[in-house]
């Protein structure tokens, strides 16, 4: 049965490779765009979790993009007097705040990481955001001449590093965030300041600041769930020039602005499923009517009923299995590739499907396949069993 299968597809080839052709694109696509949109939601759903502050105060004058400050570790040195975190912590319905204050690594001449990666530098008395990690470590804190890497940051060797010229121990590193953390670098933030000091190139940015003991780059806030956010934030911009990000809006922006996308490129794919599926229907509703000579003709050698409905299943099911795999390799790589682009630019958080999620697609793609190569055969299979083995005298097509 497998050798006649085979040397049928063999001999229309053209009609083999062009049915096979569009399950691939079909399945690739679907299974790509499936991949994509679980490493998004996943992203976005830990990243909602773990961004660990309802609001980011940053100066006013700041030209940063909400998402980029949230979600990538592109530096930003952005500086305001340390006074506003005291006016913020004052108005009703703040729970809590911490201070953060931004450097960077510059370039790789002052420095062992690769490129240039963000520099966070932290309360560890007032801090929350890594507070789970700080408690893991021997003493319970960081020594000023310790640092916590992200998960993304690249370029130091084993448990040291250079940064700005100084050398660092590195006391652990973050387990993935889908947060801007996986892209920096953490320290206490009086070491993160005497680094700048000693860096004229930050001198630029401290402008009015002066005095770099007495400037923060960004406040993060808790706010009171007994409490209105828009309240919170409408009066901590009354405390001055400051500019307030909510996060959960960013995420629900990105949020939105993914499932458009995903929207369209689904109905892409629904276009390439729809050609696929004609395609395979086309070719075995033909069947019926191009090779009943050579249907007669098995009859009359003896096969019987249940044998030809088996060839004609074994044909849809060899094209839609074979489209299947190969799509399914074609998808995984487009993902991959995507993926790649997506990490290098660091655009919104994104973080791998489980093993589980991915055996659910691949199981619910090829049986909905599988489904549709069976359907597509069931005509011609009905039409095998009623050949007369006499039909194949009058008939041309005989392999």
């Amino acid at each position: 049965m497998l050798r006649i299968i085979g040397h049928s597809l063999t001999r229309r080839w053209v009609q083999s490779l062009s049915t096979l052709t569009a399950v691939v694109f079909s399945v690739g696509i679907f299974f790509a765009i499936y991949l994509l949109y679980l490493s998004v939601s996943l992203g976005l759903d830990a990243g909602k979790k773990r961004l660990g502050a309802d609001l980011l105060v940053i100066p006013a004058d700041s030209i940063v993009e909400p998402e980029m400050l949230l979600f990538t570790g592109q530096p930003y040195n952005v500086y305001m007097n340390r006074e506003i975190e005291g006016q913020i912590a004052k108005i009703p319905g703040v729970r809590r705040t911490t201070p953060q204050f931004f450097a960077q690594t510059l370039n790789e001449t002052c420095c062992t990481l690769i490129g240039a990666t963000r520099l966070i530098g932290f309360d560890q008395r007032s801090d929350w955001l890594v507070l789970s990690w700080i408690k893991r470590l021997p003493g319970g804190g960081l020594a000023p001449d310790q640092v916590i890497v992200g998960s993304g940051v690249k370029g130091f060797s084993g448990q040291t590093a250079t940064i700005l010229k100084k050398k660092v121990r590195v006391a652990a590193v973050l387990e993935p965030t889908a947060t801007s953390l996986d892209y920096s670098v953490l320290m206490p933030i009086d070491a993160t300041r005497d680094l700048v000091k000693t860096i004229p190139y930050f001198q630029t940015f401290l402008g009015n600041q002066g005095d770099v003991s007495r400037a923060v780059s960004a406040v993060l806030v808790d706010v009171d769930n007994d409490f209105d956010r828009g309240t919170v934030v409408k009066a901590i911009e009354r405390t001055g020039r400051v500019r307030v990000i909510q996060a959960s809006v960013v995420l629900q922006r990105i949020k939105d602005q993914m499932d458009v996308l995903f929207l369209v490129m689904l109905c892409a794919g629904t276009l390439a499923a729809v050609s696929s599926i004609i395609q395979l229907f086309a070719r075995f509703f033909s069947l019926a009517w191009d090779r009943k000579g050579e249907w007669g003709l098995y009859r009359a050698l003896g096969a019987t009923r249940r044998d030809l409905k088996l060839l004609v299943a074994g044909e849809a099911l060899f094209l839609t299995w074979g489209g299947v795999a190969a799509g399914l390799v074609l998808g995984y790589c487009l993902n991959a590739a995507v993926l790649h682009l997506l990490e290098r630019q660091a655009a919104f958080p994104l973080l791998d499907p489980s093993p589980m999620d991915i055996t659910v697609g691949i199981l619910a793609i090829s049986g909905a396949f599988t489904l549709l190569g069976l359907i597509a055969a069931l005509i011609p299979g009905i039409k095998s069993a009623g050949i007369d083995p006499s039909s194949a005298m009058a008939m041309g097509d005989i392999d």
